[in-house]
């Protein structure tokens, strides 16, 4: 606009604002996000792909390796529980073959001490007179059903007798004299002095026998 005042000319122009400049730059900001070249908006930074995580492949290979250690602590723990099962069977045979053995012993003391009173039995019996009365015979009977009891007492603990006669063992048999015999063949039993017992197949006591030479 141009006045004319006193032969003056004044040109009056529109001033612009001091902040055109800063509406300008953010303008320009603006039109750089709109058409997506702002830094960082689309993720092209250089350090994105360091920054990315582990594979597919690595996650596996990770999972493969956790799953191989759980599976030789397992194997190791089932070795050792099997270990353990192991010696505690082993200990209680040990136990149970230990406790019956010790029964045996104790049962072959006590058979042992009771072998006199079988040979007082057969000796008493060895010698009855040839001749008794009624009551003197059955006085004999009711001691001979004893021995008959006794004996099966003792074939029920495992107790047989050592068969009489028959060839020299050392083992089962005790020479008490070593004389020549006629009829009996040398090294053969001639006389069983005394029965020997054995009590499941060891032997309790042996037999006291004359042996032909």
């Amino acid at each position: 606009m141009v006045t004319q005042e006193d032969n003056v000319i004044i040109s009056e122009e529109p001033t612009t604002p001091a902040t055109n400049g800063v509406e300008t730059t953010l303008a320009d900001e603006e039109s750089k996000t709109i058409n997506g070249n702002a830094p960082g908006v689309n993720g092209d930074s250089p350090h994105d792909s360091e920054q990315s995580g582990p594979t597919e492949a690595d996650q596996v290979a990770a999972l493969q390796a956790e799953l191989q250690s759980a599976q030789a602590k397992a194997d190791d723990l089932l070795d050792k529980l099997q270990r353990t099962v192991a010696e505690a069977q082993n200990s209680r045979r040990r136990q149970e073959r230990q406790l019956a053995e010790e029964l045996d012993r104790a049962s072959a003391r006590i058979i042992r001490r009771l072998l006199p009173v079988v040979d007082d039995f057969n000796l008493a019996f060895q010698n009855v007179p040839g001749e008794l009365d009624n009551s003197t015979g059955g006085w004999v009977d009711g001691f001979r059903q004893i021995q008959k009891k006794l004996g099966a007492l003792l074939e029920d603990e495992g107790v047989t007798p050592i068969a009489a006669g028959g060839e020299f063992d050392p083992n089962r048999h005790e020479a008490v004299t070593s004389e020549p015999h006629e009829t009996v063949a040398s090294g053969h039993i001639i006389d069983t002095l005394r029965t020997g017992y054995e009590h499941k197949g060891r032997v309790l006591r042996p037999s006291l026998v004359r042996v032909a030479l």
